[in-house]
């Protein structure tokens, strides 16, 4: 007769199927073996059968109603059908059976901290570090609700934490810079990788949000300029992202490219299906790369992730074709600033007009207009920035 523990070895290294063989074997040999019912419910639940494994995990808890785990496992399962308070309930079931069970504190942190119950959710996550303090995702998870809060003075204290206990964490260290105004020159790729990435399915639905209007307004602007002839232009977005500016790039470009450092969010460009090329790579050296190969270059809201901005002016120079047009937009600093840049405590970088102007100047880029527009909201607050036009002169000139 096998035993649960076969199944354990099979589920640990993958085999599935033999898995569920020996929990089925147990349930026929034995109908109320509450460990059978529990596990082979977590395996249906990661074969995609939720209803399947909620049964299955509510049946176990009938006969085996003192069983931590399973309460814990049965939260995670309701959860994901949006009932929070019965997967609340289920959780502080687990938590009462045994109060330092670290995974139903993590998992309860998490239902809070998606439905903005914030203080609760960093209590929990506290907790799990007062059990465990080697839990990465807790440090990362206090770091930003303390951010998230205006709590700024511990959300820096909390990043510093986070990037001692994981010192190769990339958005740990920008972070940590950020809220220590020790800004280096520009964002660390694997930093912009690892946000994007994380980001990219809900990207769209969140800009939506805000009343994001960037690519709208760069658009707008550059057709002031240049003539939307049909598919007359060799264009690059430059940080394309998801895709946002494409469509409203597709019918005056005969080339279309776009570039970006994040995979993921290639991915949902491609699925937009307007781009005639997509690259991964970093935009500075992709157009240093292709010189003098494109009418216009784009760039919307992508510089907010560089400080200096003098190497990226360059390349895009270098990448236009003579009397091209260079379209940005960048954060812009308070009025009152004397700064050049200013990395914020929300990771992307404002800009002085003055330096922006100076910048594309020595990069040889004449200025067409440089105007405020508003490039989204933010906790419910206008977010102002730097709309730009340049071109690169034609010889002669």
């Amino acid at each position: 007769m096998p035993r649960i523990e076969d199944a354990f070895e099979h589920y640990k290294h993958g085999r599935l199927q033999e898995a569920e063989s020996v929990y089925q074997q147990l349930l026929t040999a034995t109908p109320d073996d509450s460990d059978a019912l529990h596990y082979l419910g977590v395996l249906r639940m990661g074969q995609g059968r939720r209803d399947e494994a909620i049964e299955l995990v509510t049946k176990a808890l009938k006969i085996a109603p003192l069983n931590q785990d399973a309460w814990n496992s049965l939260g995670n399962m309701v959860a994901t059908t949006g009932k929070a308070k019965a997967a609340e309930f289920a959780f502080k079931r687990a938590l009462e059976l045994k109060p330092d069970l670290m995974q139903a504190w993590y998992n309860l942190g998490n239902l809070y901290r998606r439905t903005r119950r914030r203080e609760e959710a960093l209590d929990c996550f506290q907790r799990v570090l007062a059990l465990d303090p080697r839990v990465v995702g807790a440090y990362e998870n206090c770091a930003s609700l303390l951010h998230r809060m205006r709590r700024h003075e511990e959300a820096a204290a909390a990043f510093q934490r986070w990037l001692e206990i994981d010192p190769q964490n990339p958005v740990a260290r920008h972070m940590t810079r950020a809220h220590s105004h020790d800004a280096p020159e520009r964002a660390d790729d694997a930093y912009v990788v690892k946000v994007f990435d994380g980001f990219a399915g809900s990207f769209d639905r969140t800009l939506a949000g805000l009343d994001y209007a960037a690519p709208t307004l760069l658009s707008s602007a550059v057709s002031e300029f240049i003539p939307f002839a049909e598919g007359r232009l060799a264009v690059l977005d430059a940080g394309c992202g998801t895709g946002l500016c494409g469509p409203l790039l597709r019918s005056s470009a005969r080339r279309l490219v776009g570039v970006d450092l994040s995979p993921g969010m290639l991915a949902r460009s491609r699925d937009r299906n307007v781009y005639d090329e997509l690259h991964e790579g970093e935009l500075v050296a992709f157009m240093n790369a292709h010189p003098a190969e494109y009418d216009l270059v784009l760039s919307a809201d992508t510089l907010v992730y560089f400080g200096e901005l003098e190497a990226a002016f360059a390349a895009s120079h270098a990448t236009l074709k003579p009397g091209g047009l260079l379209a940005f937009t960048l954060e812009a600093q308070p009025a009152d600033s004397k700064e050049k840049y200013t990395l914020h405590f929300h990771g992307r970088y404002s800009h002085g007009e003055a330096y922006v102007r100076e910048c594309l100047e020595r990069a040889g880029l004449q200025l067409l207009q440089l105007e405020d527009g508003v490039l989204r909201k933010e906790s419910g607050k206008d977010v102002h920035g730097h709309v730009t036009i340049a071109r690169k002169s034609l010889p002669g000139q």
